[in-house]
């Protein structure tokens, strides 16, 4: 049973009605299956049995009227009628074979189609019976057909009672099949009725023990009625906390319990928040005079702070400028060092083309001796050659004027390339000498950018130091002014601070007034005293703290003099420190 409780409710009575719906769908789905098959048997009855039963006495039906029209042939007073008459025969004849066809897929059983042949061969045997007789008829005169008569007494007369038996028996047949299917819709629906009045008499009794389940465990868990729990929370929602709740029904776990519970815990809360709103009420008066007299003491300092911060920032301005200063001396001097290391490059760049024009001067005068050699030799070989041509005589005249033009044109290439080389001796001494003085000014030059350098190095450091300089004291600067601004934020604070103090004290007053909505009983609240602040204790600590803020504070050395604005600021911090504290 404890696992049914602890279901949720909605578990509870949705299962509940599933279990409800799934018997009644069991109910349904049997009389649905009962009446299909019930619907089944009738259609069976009708289609088989009862058509059956209409085609076999339709075909004794009609073959009862084809004798009947073969005697009204023979009693036909005209020839007109009896040709009537006697064309109808045929006609009831073929209607009893029709009616005997649609009979015949009527039948299912063997014994059944038995007897639907035995009854057509019958037929056929009438037919022709019939066929002669009204041969007969046709050949006798009006009013004169004793032997029709005989032959449809005697001769055919057996035939029509064996073909009229037959689908008498047929008849029967189908009349037994309609009973017997009758009989078993009959039982099928007798069974069918008792097996939905049972399942409907468990639906019922199931639906009944399943409500009375569900409502049991609802109400114990509830612990009462409803609208008792529901009359029990409106009167906690009102803020009657006194309340008398029946516990003597009430199961372990239910809600009535759950809500004696929170009843008794509220008025212990409510109790003592109405205890506590006094006690912060009290307390809440006595921080806000607190705070304003902190806020003015606040107020003292962030204005010495001030001054302090404006006496910094004329220092850190003056020092600033000689920052500026200094750093547009090392700008010059850096670039008095760059300009002389360029001049020391340029210097450098014209000793080596110097030494390249001197290298280049050596290579022509090499070159010039190459020509002389060469014009040398041209002219031994001119000098060859006219001797040749004056030994061959006349042949060889124009090879000797040829010769001797060589040879003129070699002394005088010899000629010039001895003048070239005398000017590009000349230009290699002149050049060497250049050389020289070039080495000189680059080593003058290197002097010169070594020095500069130092004189850039020493104020660069001189730079450097008034930077750091400047930047200590912008950051001596910064940190004053966030205390200063620190502090008026502070000031700012404990103002907020007093202010809060009092809404506090007003939203304790209406917490008061609040928690007076409950009703409690007289033992459940009791007024503690509230605690008042013992000023002359209260007032020790922070002293103490002062007097270790004094002594902590650094003393400059005596010869040094302080600006204005710090002598100002410890002059500040000082009274700060030696007011009387003891009134706060």
């Amino acid at each position: 049973m404890n696992w049914l409780i602890n279901l949720k409710v909605s578990t509870k009575l949705i299962g509940g009605f599933l279990i409800i719906a799934l018997i009644t769908a069991i109910v349904g789905t049997i009389g649905i299956r009962s009446t299909g098959q019930i619907n089944t048997m009738a259609f069976v009855m009708y289609d088989r049995d009862v058509q059956g039963l209409r085609h076999a006495a339709d075909a004794r039906v009609n073959l009862l009227s084809a004798e009947r029209a073969i005697r009204n042939a023979m009693l036909a007073p005209t020839t007109e009628i009896r040709g009537q008459h006697m064309q109808a025969m045929p006609d009831f004849l073929n209607k009893t074979k029709s009616d005997l066809d649609k009979a015949t897929s009527k039948f299912s059983t063997e014994q059944g189609k038995a007897l639907v042949v035995e009854a057509r061969n019958a037929l056929l045997l009438y037919e022709a019976g019939l066929s002669k007789v009204a041969a007969v008829v046709q050949t006798e005169a009006l009013g004169q057909t004793q032997g029709s008569v005989a032959m449809l007494s005697g001769e055919v007369r057996p035939l029509a009672n064996a073909a009229g038996d037959l689908l008498l028996k047929l008849i029967e047949r189908k009349q037994t099949d309609a009973d017997t299917l009758d009989g078993q819709a009959e039982a099928l629906y007798k069974a069918e009725f008792m097996t939905l009045l049972v399942l409907t008499i468990i639906s019922v009794l199931s639906a009944g023990i399943i409500g009375t389940v569900i409502t049991r465990v609802l109400t114990h868990q509830l612990g009462g009625e409803p609208r008792d729990v529901a009359s029990i929370a409106s009167a906690i929602a009102s803020g009657n906390l006194i309340t008398h709740i029946d516990m003597s029904k009430a199961a372990k776990g239910s809600i009535i319990e759950a809500i004696n519970l929170m009843q008794v815990s509220l008025r212990k809360v409510v109790a003592a928040v109405r205890t506590g709103s006094d006690n912060i009420a009290s307390g809440s008066s006595q921080i806000a005079i607190g705070n304003a007299d902190l806020s003015q003491r606040t107020e003292e300092q962030a204005a010495n702070i001030t001054e302090t911060a404006a006496a910094m920032e004329e220092l850190s301005s003056t020092v600033k400028s000689n920052a500026e200063v200094a750093q547009q001396a090392a700008q010059l001097a850096s670039s008095a060092s760059t300009a002389a290391v360029k001049g020391g490059e340029v210097v450098n760049g014209v000793v080596t083309t110097m030494d390249e024009i001197n290298t280049s001067s050596k290579k022509i005068v090499e070159i010039i001796d190459v020509i002389d050699g060469i014009a040398f030799q041209t002219n031994i070989l001119a000098l060859n050659a006219a001797v040749e041509a004056a030994r061959a005589g006349e042949q060889g005249r124009g090879f000797a004027v040829v010769a001797s033009e060589v040879r003129s044109l070699a002394q005088r290439s010899a000629s010039a390339a001895k003048d070239i080389k005398d000017l590009i001796d000349d230009s290699v001494g002149k050049v060497s000498q250049g050389t020289q003085l070039v080495h000189d000014a680059g080593t003058a030059m290197s002097g010169i950018v070594t020095q500069v350098q130092h004189v850039t190095d020493l104020i660069n450091d001189i730079s450097a130091a008034t930077t750091e300089q400047t930047t200590g004291l912008s950051q001596i600067n910064e940190a004053v002014v966030q205390l200063s601004d620190v502090t008026q934020q502070n000031a700012a604070l404990v103002e907020q601070s007093a202010a809060a103090a009092e809404s506090l004290n007003d939203q304790a007053r209406h917490l008061v007034d609040v928690v007076r909505v409950f009703k409690l009983d007289d033992g459940d609240f009791s007024v503690q005293s509230t605690p008042v602040l013992d000023r002359s204790h209260s007032s020790s600590q922070p002293v103490r703290q002062a007097r270790k803020i004094a002594h902590s504070v650094k003393r400059p050395a005596s010869g040094a003099q302080l600006p204005l604005g710090a002598a100002m600021a410890v002059a500040g911090s000082s009274a700060g420190v030696n007011d009387d504290w003891e009134e706060f």
